[in-house]
């Protein structure tokens, strides 16, 4: 294999510090997520792996200072992609991915009886090979007070664990095979900035960076900010900072504007950071298209149709069908992002096969080309190939993950050029438009049934891989370190995370018990809406949801003429992500502290120019690095003390 000259390689070290690391935060997260309330992995970048690369880097140069040789034992090239598999890691075991998962497995066993009628529908069709129905496992995992260690519960997981284990690896083996593909075009063709990735960069830069005054003072006022309202929530006489989301829909109270919908009111310091370093015109359009967004809401009450629903399934049943308009916009930035690099991919398919010594180029990529265009088709093959054998039409489940994989690169475009923190993207996922364009009839019982164990990487996009993988190659290039070095750790990560989200979830669980008081109500009222759904699925019969495929058709023509003005006009600020995640439940947390940090940017670039916004970016880092250490470290205080202290976020 060949090396790009002069790039810094992982060391058996990184690789050890990388796995160890994703168990204490897997473990971390099963006490935050399910045992407590905070969404770390709701949004990005994921506070625990801050927390994780500031601690390592202390430590790191606390053993350079005391070493014989003055040497720090990991460079910087491996810092970053230990941060990388952290990150990958913890998407693995988040509460909206591996953590889903599990709680799901047993559930039907649970649950099922005659007054939900679902022994008659959907359970018949679940392969018993993908799910847990032992009885004596099934019970303490619900009751708790036993351990995952005693044979009878561990023992039914194997099989299911095992199937699961492999596709996820297969699955995020295609993501980066996808994610080799496109690198190249958007970070060295497009230059597109990164903005999530921006701090973990910056803080192994070096000395410089730590040492900047800006940097200083952002990161005190964050601080302080966090450490006083942690104080404040353990000694409720003293008043806290309302920086944390308010309802305030209820100061509307005339028609139409009571059709308005929940309207969060916020003042997370993280986001407002995150806007000042994203693009000006990207800022911009997320908080004016949710903005407008509201609007059409109100619209569609002063007309009457708050009460007009749809018989379909799939996607939203109410008008203006939001979710459809969503998907519809999704898929147009898909497509230009693979329209604008055509040459690229052309380039790179040509190359793949050259015979020519030195012509393929891609010596500095994170796999050959080849190997991405061969090993992402075996991958989604072989993906396809699991649901098959679960018992899905093969024409479903390939429509099923090419719709999947263009999601996951639309969430890596967002990361890539806005730097959203969060993108949850409800309601869009590819069992959606397979619902409402067919109806459940037309799909069969089995595909249903499945719909309901895919699930758990279909109900939200907040922790999704991709955009890591890619966020992990963009520091690979800041830090000088070997892509191919960094793939091969992120796919042990890929490893380590899958059995790691099983084991760290299990592990918790049958101590606590999923419906116990013990842990908060997630294992029990996610599997229930998604059985839930599944079951109304099957008496729906054929009917489609024709009123939301017209709106899917009208955001694709939105998107599509929002992305031609941009083409066309340099001027024009409006990019169509922002009308796609103008109605998610993302924007409506932190629409506002986005709109204030995209105001204070302008206002910079207005009257400092690039001059003074490269000093106040200092300042919008330490903001976010501040925000989130402290946060997570209130978690860490809480787990040792056993109580629940301030959660900084949602």
């Amino acid at each position: 294999m060949v090396m790009a000259a002069g790039a810094l390689r992982l060391r058996p070290r990184a690789y050890v510090v990388g796995v160890l690391a994703i168990a204490l935060n897997q473990m971390w997260l099963v006490q935050v997520e399910l045992v407590r309330w905070s969404l770390f992995t709701n949004v990005v970048p994921f506070c625990n792996a801050l927390f994780t690369l500031a601690v390592l880097l202390a430590l790191n140069a606390v053993a350079g200072r005391v070493s014989p040789s003055r040497t720090a034992p990991l460079h910087r090239g491996e810092q970053l992609a230990i941060f990388a598999m952290v990150c990958i890691g913890s998407a693995l075991g988040a509460q909206q991915m591996g953590q889903l998962l599990v709680s799901f497995l047993p559930y039907p066993t649970r649950f099922a009886d005659g007054r939900n009628r679902w022994a008659g529908s959907f359970v018949p069709h679940l392969p018993r090979w993908l799910t847990v129905s032992d009885p004596t496992a099934v019970r303490n995992f619900y009751d708790g007070w036993s351990s995952l260690y005693r044979p009878e519960n561990w023992r039914p997981w194997v099989v299911p664990c095992l199937a699961w284990v492999l596709f996820t690896v297969v699955l995020l083996w295609t993501m980066l095979c996808l994610s080799a593909l496109m690198r190249r075009q958007w970070t060295s063709a497009e230059r597109l900035n990164y903005p999530t990735a921006q701090l973990p960069i910056e803080m192994t830069s070096g000395a410089a960076f730590w040492r900047s005054r800006p940097l200083a003072f952002g990161l005190a006022f964050a601080a302080l900010l966090g450490l006083y309202n942690g104080a404040a929530y353990l000694m409720p006489w003293i008043p806290m900072i309302p920086i944390k989301r308010q309802e305030v829909q209820s100061l509307f109270v005339s028609a139409p504007w009571t059709g308005i919908g929940v309207v969060k009111i916020s003042f997370y310091p993280f986001a407002a950071g995150l806007a000042f370093l994203m693009p000006f015109e990207l800022s911009l359009s997320l908080w004016a298209f949710y903005l407008l967004y509201k609007l059409e809401l109100v619209a569609v009450a002063a007309l009457g149709q708050e009460q007009v629903f749809s018989s379909g399934a799939g996607f939203d049943s109410v008008a203006p069908y939001e979710s459809a308009q969503a998907f519809g916009a999704y898929m147009v930035v898909c497509i230009m992002a693979l329209w604008s690099g055509r040459r690229h991919l052309a380039e790179a398919w040509a190359s793949a096969w050259s015979r020519r010594p030195g012509a393929r180029g891609d010596e500095q990529e994170p796999m050959a080309y080849r190997t991405a265009f061969v090993g992402g088709g075996i991958g989604l093959l072989l993906l396809c190939a699991f649901l098959v054998a679960a018992g899905m039409p093969a024409w479903v489940a390939l429509i099923f993950f090419v719709i999947y994989l263009a999601l996951t690169l639309v969430i890596g475009r967002l990361r890539a050029e806005f730097g959203l923190p969060i993108h949850d993207m409800h309601n869009v996922g590819p069992a959606n438009l397979l619902l409402a364009s067919f109806g459940p009839a037309a799909l069969g019982p089995r595909t249903l049934a499945l719909f309901g164990l895919t699930y758990w990487f279909n109900r939200t996009y907040f922790a999704n891989p991709l955009p890591h993988q890619l966020e992990g190659m963009k520091m690979a290039d800041a830090s000088g370190l070997s892509q191919r070095d960094l793939a091969r750790a992120m796919m042990l990560a890929a490893a380590v995370g899958a059995v790691g989200m099983f084991w760290s979830y299990l592990h918790g669980i049958y101590q606590y018990g999923a419906a116990t008081a013990a842990v908060e109500q997630w294992p029990r009222s996610f599997p229930l809406e998604n059985f839930g759904r599944v079951h109304e699925w099957f008496q729906l019969g054929g009917r489609r949801n024709e009123p939301a495929m017209t709106a899917a058709g009208a955001g694709m023509g939105i998107a599509l003429v929002l992305s031609l003005l941009r083409s066309r006009f340099a001027w024009f600020p409006f990019h169509p992500l922002g009308y796609a995640v103008a109605n998610s439940w993302g924007l409506t947390q932190i629409w506002l502290p986005i709109m204030i940090g995209s105001v204070l940017k302008g206002i910079v670039m207005r009257f400092g120019g690039l001059r003074l916004y490269r000093l106040a970016a200092p300042f919008a880092l330490g903001v976010i690095l501040g925000d989130m250490l402290v946060g997570a470290g209130w978690t860490l205080v809480g787990i040792a003390r056993g109580f629940r202290a301030y959660e900084f976020w949602p």
